[in-house]
């Protein structure tokens, strides 16, 4: 049978996949109490209409993925699968039958879903769910023989530091998932492709230095082409919530450290949602400039673009969209 399904019980698709990338504000207009959602496409520039039932992908039973992909668990049959957005294809997953997501905490703040690969259905796909509150991993093969989820508890402070959980961000680079510790100068190799039990390997890697003036610095991980590159978007004392430079580093595994890169790539657009994930596609599938991050910020509603070659950031007007100056979107990508 073939992995990817035609669910009739997923969420309305959006009525075109090229609207993606797009932005995900839950909870509708201001001072609307339909608790409905809106959308924003990112290359389209403008707000989407959006058929009711799709705000079902922002239940905290759900998790958006940097693959498009979007885990959801139904809270009373435990039935988990994989959904596109922008289309009702669907990966059925092991069910979650001994409850080790749903009662995991708050699915937003203190767990993260990344796929190991960019297709639910390539060989050796990991789905892979990690706790950023508490060593714990939890994770299953779709399609596998398995038919379960996993669970690994690994050493305290191997990836997760005490008061430091921001720290905690898992991406994945060649079928390994990777998590960073900026702190400590480490990247932590995760390798959930043989056997049941994961291996871990620790990598010392040298950080490039903080900018002057700069007093915090939160960083992102970006997988793109293969390679890994650290967005590190720089704050001020007195300025906190304004991001006041962006900085792009990529990873030289020859050097075991992080090198200031010139550009994204050849033709690469970089989306990063604070507090979600980093990802990178190609600008011309979207029709937006190449050598861009498109961001968010914290308690913020806007969408903001660094231009690499300009060395500027701009703010985008996002057509009037009538919600609170302080609600934070999620952002959607397309599925492979």
């Amino acid at each position: 049978m073939d992995p990817v399904e035609k669910n009739k019980d997923s969420p309305p698709p959006l009525p075109d996949p090229s609207l993606a990338p797009a932005l995900l504000f839950d909870g509708g207009a201001a001072g609307d109490a339909s608790g409905g959602v809106t959308l924003y496409s990112i290359p389209k520039k403008r707000a989407l209409p959006v058929a009711r039932g799709f705000g079902r992908f922002a239940a905290d039973a759900s998790w958006v993925t940097p693959q498009g992909w979007v885990l959801a668990i139904d809270p009373a049959s435990r039935d988990a699968s994989l959904r596109d957005p922008f289309s009702c294809r669907t990966v059925r997953l092991p069910p979650d039958r001994e409850g080790l997501l749903l009662d995991a905490g708050d699915r937003r703040g203190t767990t993260r879903c990344v796929l190991s690969t960019p297709r639910p259905t390539d060989p050796g796909c990991v789905v892979l769910v990690a706790h950023r509150e508490r060593p714990l991993l939890f994770y299953c093969r779709p399609g596998g023989g398995d038919g379960r989820w996993f669970q690994h508890e690994y050493e305290t402070g191997l990836i997760d530091e005490e008061d430091q959980h921001d720290d905690v961000r898992v991406t994945a680079v060649g079928g390994r998932f990777y998590a960073l510790l900026l702190a400590d100068e480490k990247v932590v190799a995760l390798d959930l492709s043989v056997g049941l039990e994961p291996a871990i390997t620790v990598l010392h890697v040298a950080n490039s230095p903080w900018p002057a003036g700069c007093c915090e610095i939160r960083p992102w991980k970006v997988e793109s082409c293969g390679e890994l590159f650290l967005v590190r978007f720089c704050l001020t004392a007195l300025c906190r919530k304004r991001v006041v430079r962006v900085e792009v580093d990529r990873l030289d595994w020859s050097k075991s450290a992080w090198v200031r890169a010139a550009g994204l790539g050849a033709n690469r657009a970089f989306f990063v949602r604070t507090g979600q994930f980093g990802v990178s596609m190609a600008a011309d599938e979207v029709g937006l400039k190449p050598n861009c991050i498109y961001f968010t910020n914290k308690d913020d509603k806007g969408l903001y673009v660094y231009d690499m070659e300009q060395g500027t950031t701009t703010s985008r007007d996002l057509g009037g969209l009538e919600i609170p100056d302080s609600t934070e979107p999620l952002l959607l990508m397309p599925a492979i």
